[in-house]
């Protein structure tokens, strides 16, 4: 099952051996999310513990990661293919490009870990990226409040 970890805001990012103990457990991709002035940032696609690991880096360059609430994602691929694209956060969207996006912005976003019942329409996409495309992207149309 994939692990997503969840950092508050006002913590710290986990521990780099508790970063390198979730990547060595699912190495099929990495990726994470943040909230900023109204927007889900989504970073993914990180094929190497080395450039996710600079990825976090570059981020705390860039914002204040203590005080702003992160999900860190590591997959195991279940459906789909093992890409860049395939990783997790997505953004909730109907579109398949912007579902694989490695880098994005969006007004809400999702990650999950487990298996979706569910038969992808395509066999390169995963589970979650169909669900996000027949569920949940039109459900957030008709309640954007969701």
């Amino acid at each position: 099952m994939c692990i997503i970890a969840i950092k508050p805001a006002g913590t710290h990012l986990p521990a780099t051996t508790t970063i390198e103990n979730m990547w060595y457990n699912n190495s099929d991709g990495a990726g994470f999310m943040y909230a900023k002035d109204g927007n889900v940032y989504i970073e993914k696609g990180f094929m190497t513990l080395k450039d996710f690991k600079a990825a976090l880096k570059q981020l705390e360059k860039s914002i204040d990661v203590v005080n702003t609430p992160i999900v860190l994602h590591f997959r195991i691929t279940t459906h789909g293919e093992t890409s860049p694209g395939n990783c997790h956060p997505f953004p909730v969207t109907e579109k398949l490009p912007l579902l694989r996006m490695t880098k994005c912005k969006a007004p809400l976003a999702v990650a999950h870990n487990g298996i979706i019942g569910i038969k992808p329409s395509q066999k390169d996409i995963s589970d979650t990226m169909e669900y996000i495309i027949t569920q949940l992207a039109p459900l957030y149309q008709l309640k954007k409040d969701f």
